[in-house]
């Protein structure tokens, strides 16, 4: 059988991995774990030729499996062709019971790949995509349903607020209110147990860095690292915020007064005026080019392919 999985939300493939296993395959199955970038497709190929030693199917998890991914950045990446094409006959020959599950992380499927049209009729496919803010609530609500537990409708707002549309950070959050407050969960159980702070610290980097601060920004982020902040999270919010400084300044290009800017964003004047402070210090094109390094690490960082605590502390080094 092959399995493909693609999408932003790396948790929830996870999941997915782990029910797979658990209904698809026996408890002795052998599980084989391979990180593509890193090994030649062929590799992959006899691992998959091979029998299992517990004598039940193989099941080999293929992540970042870049070659059937559909993305500018894979174009310069070098792969042989031979091996790919000898790949398809391989799972399409149904010679053996093996398994081979393909994981990519925060991209899309090449379409025209072999390997993916094989997989639509022979095989499974999962895309697991981001929530959006106004999936948000009902995802939360179903959430805590699924599991016995009543929660307020003014704490689910509060919780969405807390998580920044983190799923990672909200599983972690909704266990923890789980654990102390059991089954019933109000808006002052979210206040009182789930932090709202990283917002404020990613406020105060981007701040540091636009004054040039480094050394203080430098300092946040390794707090957050001790707290167990992941830099794939930090860039997610820095990202937004840096968007959310362009808007402003587009917005106010159009005429539009800092309440009037307030209400559009949905924010407070006091972040509008300082974003209108830090954009007087900050070029617009110095900021678009900021978003394509956070965009880069962003992607690097999803498919292991460099330590995510380096490249992070040396973006806030060179910022």
């Amino acid at each position: 059988m092959i399995y493909i999985l693609f999408g932003e939300q790396e948790l929830m493939i996870k999941n997915r991995i782990k029910k797979i296993l658990r209904d698809d395959f026996s408890t002795n199955s052998e599980v084989i774990k391979l990180n593509m970038p890193e090994i030649r497709i062929g590799a992959l190929i006899d691992e998959y030729d091979q029998f299992s030693i517990t004598g039940e199917p193989k099941v080999i998890i293929a992540n970042n499996a870049y070659f059937i991914e559909s993305s500018t950045h894979i174009k310069n990446k070098l792969f042989d062709k031979k091996e790919l094409d000898e790949l398809y006959r391989c799972i399409s020959s149904d010679v053996n019971s093996n398994s081979i599950i393909f994981v990519i992380n925060g991209g899309k499927i090449d379409l025209k790949s072999n390997i993916v049209k094989f997989a639509k009729t022979n095989g499974k496919i999962y895309e697991f995509k981001n929530v959006t803010k106004n999936d948000w609530p009902l995802y939360v609500k179903e959430y805590f349903n699924k599991r016995n537990v009543k929660i307020s409708d003014d704490a689910v707002d509060e919780l969405v607020k807390r998580v920044h549309g983190d799923l990672t950070t909200f599983s972690n959050e909704a266990t923890k209110l789980m654990l102390f407050k059991g089954s019933s969960i109000t808006k002052d159980d979210v206040i009182s147990l789930v932090s709202n702070v990283l917002e404020d610290d990613v406020f105060s980097i981007l701040n540091n860095l636009i004054i040039n601060n480094k050394d203080a920004a430098i300092k946040i982020y390794r707090d957050l690292r001790v707290q167990g902040v992941e830099p794939v999270t930090l860039t997610s919010l820095i990202t937004t915020s840096i968007i959310y400084m362009l808007n402003v300044k587009n917005l106010s290009n159009l005429g539009l007064k800092a309440d009037e800017i307030a209400a559009k964003t949905g924010s407070s004047t006091g972040r509008v005026f300082m974003s209108f402070k830090n954009l007087k210090l900050i070029s617009e094109e110095k900021l678009y080019n900021v978003l394509d390094n956070l965009y880069d690490i962003d992607y690097k960082i999803k498919h292991n392919l460099v330590d995510r605590f380096i490249i992070f502390e040396t973006f806030l080094a060179n910022f």
